[in-house]
């Protein structure tokens, strides 16, 4: 624990470092709070140093630390997977033991992962110029302000549901136990899903980037256009325009330089991230088939097999059911708006006047529009599929697939037992 706070007062160092500025200050609140959790969950084997260029340096001590939570944390799970295993008690239906199984063998290839990507993070986190591009680019509060609350809903809000959903089934099956007992049971699931969340996190900051981008960019759109006006060309003396198109022509260079940042960045976090979200993805589409699976099975035991309705494990069920598909369904969202940003970048720029515009001005727009076509920004973990609406429709079919072949197994069996 001494590591632990030692790397917490590192971190709000680096950020009392840079200013504190209005907007700044809520998202260095909430990255203090995610190097923290992330030192103490044993992910983040990387301390600041304050010497020479002031920036993440892997540490050895850190790594030790981390080792250490990782076997801690396999001891412990794995025993309890293998006495499952040997008192006949590794239910795959039951949602809550699915659940634990699936997301302590995704938190144990995350605590390997991220112990040999060490180098790489801290490269990574002292290379970004998140604050700088904040203050220049002026995001409205508000814009962060909801972005915020959309990443507490998902870092804060499901856990607690899930929590909730645990309480309440342990109260039911395991009355003797306290309710603090639950908590052991939900920790995989925190471990499992914490790098997703920072990713959706990051995610979401590069979103409201990109669009106060796009923002300036239509201004500046705006001010080109009116320029090459008949009314406004006979306003201002030759001189005089060429001079506001070289500002202008500076101001998109700028743009252009920031947009060529989120863009490479958002890749690079993507690489570190990859294995997670791909881990992530197929537990909940495990878990979300394993829950369709779930809810039928209690309604054919009811009509087929004669037996009472189990409301009560069908409602746990749901409950989980419900974060999977929630999961799936955000991280769509908004990796599925960051791509439309940084697409209507490029739209923009065509709608740019250049018939007598500077020629200055006129090759910083070509250089920009071709800066777009040759990044053609994608989000492929691992270059396996590409995150956009279309998951969405690719997780449906899957999951329909998968549970119309347990379906007809099942009934399959019940009509040869009968």
């Amino acid at each position: 624990m001494r590591s632990v706070n030692k790397q917490l007062s590192s971190a709000m160092g680096l950020f009392l470092w840079n200013p504190i500025q209005g907007k700044n200050m809520l998202v260095q609140l909430l990255i203090v709070t995610l190097i923290f959790m992330l030192t103490l969950f044993g992910l983040f084997a990387n301390r600041y140093s304050w010497r020479g260029r002031k920036r993440f340096v892997f540490s050895k001590k850190y790594l030790a630390y981390a080792m250490l939570v990782t076997v801690l944390f396999t001891s412990v799970y794995i025993r309890q997977m293998y006495l499952d295993y040997t008192n006949a008690q590794l239910n795959l239906r039951d949602a809550v033991k699915l659940y634990s199984y699936m997301n302590t063998t995704v938190a144990i290839l995350n605590f390997v992962n991220q112990m040999l990507l060490s180098k790489k993070v801290a490269r990574m986190m002292s290379n970004v110029p998140l604050f700088e591009t904040l203050n220049e680019l002026h995001i409205d509060i508000n814009k962060i302000k909801k972005s915020v609350i959309l990443a507490l809903i998902k870092v804060i809000g499901f856990p607690l549901a899930l929590e909730m959903a645990l309480v309440l089934q342990q109260k039911r099956n395991e009355p003797q136990l306290y309710w603090t007992w639950s908590l052991y049971k939900l920790f995989p699931m925190i471990i499992s899903n914490f790098l997703n969340n920072c990713y959706f996190g990051a995610m979401i900051i590069a979103k409201n980037i990109m669009e106060t981008l796009n923002e300036r960019l239509k201004m500046l759109v705006q001010q080109v256009n009116f320029m090459q006006q008949e009314i406004r060309k006979n306003l201002y003396s030759k001189y005089h325009r060429i001079q506001h198109y070289c500002t202008l022509a500076d101001e998109l260079n700028v743009l252009a330089v920031k947009y060529k940042i989120i863009c490479i960045q958002a890749t690079k976090y993507m690489a570190l991230m990859s294995l997670s979200i791909v881990l992530s993805l197929i537990c909940h589409l495990l878990g979300i088939t394993v829950g369709f699976y779930n809810q039928y099975y209690a309604i054919a035991e009811t009509f087929i097999g004669g037996k009472r309705y189990d409301a009560f494990g069908a409602l746990i069920n749901l409950v989980f059911l419900a974060i999977s598909i929630s999961e799936v369904a955000l991280l769509t969202y908004v990796s599925n708006d960051i791509l439309i940003a940084t697409r209507t970048t490029g739209i923009i720029l065509q709608e740019i006047k250049l018939q007598q515009a500077d020629w200055r001005f006129r090759q910083c727009v070509h250089a920009f529009s071709l800066q777009v076509d040759t990044i053609k920004y994608k989000i492929k973990p691992m270059g396996l599929f590409e995150i956009d609406t279309s998951l969405i429709s690719s997780v449906i079919s899957t999951v329909a697939s998968f549970s119309l072949i347990l379906v007809q197994s099942d009934l399959s069996q019940r009509f040869k037992q009968s």
